[in-house]
This record gives structure tokens, C-alpha cells and sequence, in this order.
């Protein structure tokens, strides 16, 4: 049977379905503002565990690096606790955790350029030479740093027109350090070694003692053959550590610049620089 409704009836229906279609839309938008509350909830709470888990790693770092200093000062060599620090991807309660640790001293640091000492100097020469990089660059990079220097980056490097290709070629070499921060034998890699020495052969000898003893003191220094060398220590006071976290769908690193003030019977261990990347 059809109904048929008079025109006033009909006005009264269409008032009612668009009473209703407004009302499905508030409640629509509604529960949609709920779900954008309740992700970006979740996600601000995962940032905070993912930060909080970063900085325990920093942490942990820190304080493993203020007691090698206390009762092992003599050396600073891989086989210590704050090179086994270090942690491949685990599994933590919500997420996922990494830490890399690496000794900055185990690289040739830039700031010994301010001095214009020649040994410093012949030695990043043959860092630049062995990369095959621009002289040009190398020169803007020795400039720069005995102008202006000590730098603590290198803003002034790039502005000076250094190429950042340059720069990357470099990084696994040279470092930027306050200028009494000497290279690490106990450290280095047998590249930068082999540079340090200019006899291939004698760096590769003297990884090897250090790989059967675990460190390197004076003594082995003769003992393999190795020269005179300038600028070279035993131990090291600046640290970088990474810790990489994964909580839920965010992801944050932190890196940090570590150093150690040693004073009589006392070691201070601050963080110089933090900077933090989300993903």
C-alpha cells in the first residue's frame, strides 16, 4: 500500500533524516578525533620510553667509562669493559635496542693542525695524499683550523668551500677534538696506523701484539720497530656513543659526544653534545 504524505508531513521527514545525517556525521568526526587522540597518544608515549631508553644507554655508557678510568687508567685498549659495551639489536620490553661505542681518539684530530707544528701537518698530508683528495681542500682544511681554530665543528670548514665529499672521505680518519687530544694507539685502526708509522709492515706487527696482549705500552713500541711518532698516547678521555631504540612505530637515536675530566683520585665523565633523530 503506498503512503502518501502531505507536504507538511513530508518537510517533517526530511528535517528528521537530516537531523540523523548530522548527527552520523558528528558522531563520525567524533570517534575520528578519538583514534587521532588515542595515535598520537600512543605514539607521544612510545617517543618518551624510546627517549627514556636512550638515555639509559648514554647512562650506562657514562658510568662505564668513569670507573675503566678509575681502575684501569694506565690504558685505554678494546678488550675493557666500555668496548664490550657496546650491544647489537635486542629485544626490550616494547620495542627494540641498540648501542655502538667508539673511542674518537682512535683518529687523527684536526684541532692539532692550530699549533702549525710539522708533524701534525705532514701527517694529514699523508692522510689527504693516501685518499686521493684535492690539495686545495686539504689546504682550505689547515687554514681554516689554524685562523680560526680550535673548532669544535665544521661549520667554517664547509663554509670555506671544502666540498662535503671531501669531508666524508675523511671522517674515518680525523676527528675534531679539544687540541690536546692525541691519538689512541690502543685504538687506532691499521690504516691510520700504517700512516702514523709510514712502514705498513710495523703497523701490522704492532696490531698483532696488541691483538695477543690486548694493549700496547711503550715498550712494544721498540720491540716491533716502530719510530718516533708525535701526537700518539696510550689512553683516551673522548668518547662517542649511539644508541638506536625502536618502541612500537618510532624510532630514535641519540648521539653523544662523552669525555672524561681526569683530576687527582677523581674523573669527572660529562656529556659535550647531544644530537637526537627520529624516524
Amino acid at each position: 500500500m503506498r503512503i502518501k504524505l502531505t507536504r507538511r508531513e513530508g518537510m517533517i521527514l526530511l528535517n528528521v533524516l537530516l537531523v540523523l545525517a548530522v548527527a552520523s556525521v558528528a558522531v563520525l568526526i567524533m570517534v575520528s578525533t578519538q583514534d587521532i587522540e588515542v595515535q598520537r597518544s600512543t605514539r607521544l608515549r612510545d617517543a618518551a620510553q624510546a627517549n627514556a631508553y636512550a638515555r639509559a644507554g648514554e647512562l650506562s655508557a657514562v658510568t662505564t667509562l668513569r670507573r675503566d678510568a678509575l681502575v684501569a687508567a694506565g690504558t685505554d685498549n678494546l678488550t675493557e669493559d666500555w668496548a664490550k659495551l657496546g650491544q647489537q639489536e635486542i629485544s626490550v620490553p616494547g620495542g627494540r635496542f641498540a648501542l655502538a661505542i667508539e673511542d674518537d681518539q682512535s683518529r687523527f684530530n684536526l684541532n692539532s693542525l692550530h699549533s702549525g707544528d710539522a708533524a701534525p701537518i705532514a701527517l694529514f698530508q699523508t692522510i689527504g695524499a693516501s685518499l686521493n683528495l684535492d690539495p686545495a681542500s686539504m689546504i682550505r682544511i689547515a687554514t681554516v683550523v689554524r685562523v680560526a681554530g680550535p673548532l669544535t665543528d665544521d661549520s667554517l670548514i664547509v663554509a670555506a668551500g671544502v666540498p662535503r665529499t671531501d669531508l666524508d672521505k675523511l671522517a674515518p680518519y680525523v676527528v675534531i677534538l679539544p687540541e690536546d687530544a692525541t691519538i689512541n694507539l690502543n685504538t687506532v685502526g691499521l690504516p691510520l696506523l700504517s700512516l702514523l708509522t709510514r712502514d705498513p709492515e710495523v703497523a701490522r706487527k704492532l696490531v698483532e701484539a696488541r691483538t695477543r696482549k690486548g694493549f700496547l705500552m711503550p715498550a712494544d713500541l721498540s720491540a716491533e720497530g716502530a719510530p718516533a711518532m708525535t701526537g700518539v698516547g696510550f689512553t683516551s678521555n673522548h668518547y662517542r656513543v649511539v644508541t638506536t631504540v625502536t618502541v612500537g612505530d618510532v624510532t630514535q637515536a641519540l648521539d653523544s659526544r662523552i669525555a672524561r675530566i681526569r683530576r687527582d683520585r677523581a674523573v669527572d665523565v660529562v656529556v659535550t653534545g647531544r644530537r637526537r633523530t627520529a624516524g
